[in-house]
């Protein structure tokens, strides 16, 4: 019997002019320290898809190539797929999740086989606390832009190619994320996404947010040893260069209701920088993100995780620029910024 169940695949899109729908896999290959992130998604009612892609080697070669404003063409959405034009999403046989990626300077092709079905946000403290982001309903989905937010991890396999260095992965470690619902063109202020996984003992989603009006949530889940635990509380601390967007690290500490507490600690390998409707974030878009592409570590165990970024407090519309780690480059291009002297 298949773990996937309709939560995975596209939904029925509603009215909202921002409704949009998206697909993520971060991964890593443990072997040659490849790290990923891939999003393919669309705005429906607006007729555009989006593919935002990024992969970094330890090295320092790095590629980034977003797609923001390609139109949505005929069978680029069905009930079982998503087509962003370089960037496609796929469950084939309900088997495993399947995301293909066509560059000049990159192409991917990977498979991850979950270890658990989806999970949904959970509220963490307030009025909501427990409920689950799917069935909170208008008043507290507009607090996340989104209807739902199903996520898994597993493992693994496949082949990239950045430049021309090509790396078959047999034994790879991933995330997988999938929003839905409206996403407006929000400017809040701050926001820390920890999600990843180091393993089928540990995976999880922890966030924090503080809104455009003042307001602080919190939502998440932790899956351990094969089962979802209920997060009482969460604190997520990021290390940030002196250009205010590069994450060298940082680690989060995730108290359960069963009385565990969790630390989980992160290295980065490479940041991309990533926005709703602009590479680098702007006036009209999102403000700029840093999908940090890290390595987790908890119980001796280590893994892959986005510890993701966004710090606004002003509320700013422009666009960064001059960062150190954070790649906001197009194409190859090769990092020369030197972190391991400063952690």
């Amino acid at each position: 019997m298949s773990i996937y169940s309709e939560v995975d695949f596209p939904h029925k899109p509603g009215a909202h002019p921002d409704w949009q729908e998206s697909w993520v896999l971060i991964f890593r290959d443990p072997l040659t320290g490849a790290v990923g992130f891939l999003r393919t998604g669309a705005y429906v009612n607006q007729a555009l898809t989006q593919t935002h892609w990024g992969m970094a080697l330890p090295d320092g070669t790095r590629f980034r190539r977003h797609v923001l404003d390609r139109k949505l063409e005929p069978g680029d959405l069905t009930d079982t797929t998503m087509n962003s034009g370089n960037m496609q999403f796929s469950i084939p046989n309900m088997e495993y999740c399947r995301f293909e990626a066509q560059d000049e300077d990159a192409d991917v092709d990977l498979r991850i086989y979950d270890w658990f079905p989806s999970q949904d946000w959970a509220f963490v403290g307030g009025p909501l606390h427990g409920k689950l982001l799917a069935d909170a309903g208008p008043a507290g989905q507009g607090d996340v832009g989104a209807t739902g937010h199903p996520e898994s991890a597993g493992r693994v396999e496949g082949r990239i190619r950045i430049g021309d260095r090509v790396i078959e992965i047999e034994n790879g470690i991933g995330y997988r994320d999938h929003g839905y619902g409206p996403r407006a063109h929000t400017i809040f202020r701050a926001a820390r996404w920890h999600a990843g996984t180091v393993g089928p003992n540990l995976s999880y989603s922890l966030i924090s947010m503080l809104d455009n009006g003042g307001a602080f949530h919190k939502f998440g889940w932790v899956m351990l040893n094969g089962k979802r635990e209920v997060v009482k509380d969460l604190h997520t601390v990021s290390c940030t260069l002196a250009d205010g967007c590069s994450v060298i690290g940082g680690w989060t500490v995730v108290q359960l209701e069963n009385g565990q507490t969790l630390r989980i600690n992160a290295e980065t390998v490479d940041g991309v920088v990533t926005s709703t409707h602009l590479n680098n974030g702007g006036p009209g878009s999102s403000p700029a993100g840093i999908e940090a592409l890290s390595i987790p570590r908890w119980n001796g165990q280590a893994g892959v995780c986005d510890f993701n970024m966004i710090d606004n407090a002003h509320r700013g519309e422009q666009e960064v620029s001059h960062t150190f780690l954070a790649n906001c480059q197009d194409g190859l291009s090769q990092r020369t910024f030197d972190a391991s002297w400063i952690r």
